[in-house]
């Protein structure tokens, strides 16, 4: 793969994970915290998911991502969710390395939040890290993500970049059969012209 058609793919993968980020608001079905409670949390939490949903005024939202996380008194779920918004949005402003920090550590506190770690598969493939970036898809897997294509989308996207193209393929092939209605990951499959049926000749 050339270096232009890889920065073509890891950008494609920063902005699936992304997508997938509705289930990993901060304020969606989370214990009750005293944090909550205060106005100025509150809205530091909802501007921040806002900001990793929508992608607007990704400084601002950042900004508010760090004024819930200095609340001291965050449960740890709520934390790693903040932390996935702050890693999107790093992510959506091509800053890979707080992005892929701020996911590890989200990772750390929830270890059962699927979302964390699609994303996170996503910061590993912008940093290069393609084996880790797989393994961190195949783990949201297991944890039965929201978006299951997103996470076979990942997996293809790294195995392409790293030149392992037949099971780059087959993950493109898998995604495409869960997400039907998305142009993008069905357009993907038919890149790779040497998996595809011979056309049949007429007969002569």
């Amino acid at each position: 793969m050339s270096r232009s058609a890889a920065v073509k793919w890891l950008k494609i993968s920063a902005l699936a994970a992304s997508a997938a980020l509705s289930g990993a608001a901060a304020s969606a079905q989370t214990p009750p915290s005293p944090a909550l409670e205060r106005p100025a949390i509150a809205s530091a939490l909802e501007e921040c998911e806002t900001g990793a949903r929508e992608g607007v005024l990704t400084g601002r939202a950042l900004g508010a991502c760090d004024v819930a996380l200095r609340s001291d008194d965050l449960s740890d779920t709520i934390r790693a969710r903040v932390l996935v918004n702050r890693g999107v949005i790093a992510l959506k402003r091509n800053e890979a390395g707080p992005a892929r920090g701020d996911l590890e550590q989200a990772v750390s506190l929830a270890p059962d939040l699927a979302e964390a770690w699609l994303s996170l598969s996503a910061a590993r493939i912008k940093a290069r890290d393609l084996s880790g970036a797989i393994e961190a898809a195949n783990r949201a897997l297991e944890l039965n993500v929201s978006a299951p294509a997103l996470a076979h989308f990942n997996i293809a996207i790294a195995q392409e970049t790293a030149g392992r193209f037949d099971p780059a393929y087959e993950a493109y092939v898998r995604a495409a059969e869960l997400a039907p209605d998305n142009a993008l990951i069905q357009a993907q499959p038919a890149r790779f012209l040497r998996h595809q049926a011979p056309t049949a000749q007429p007969a002569g």
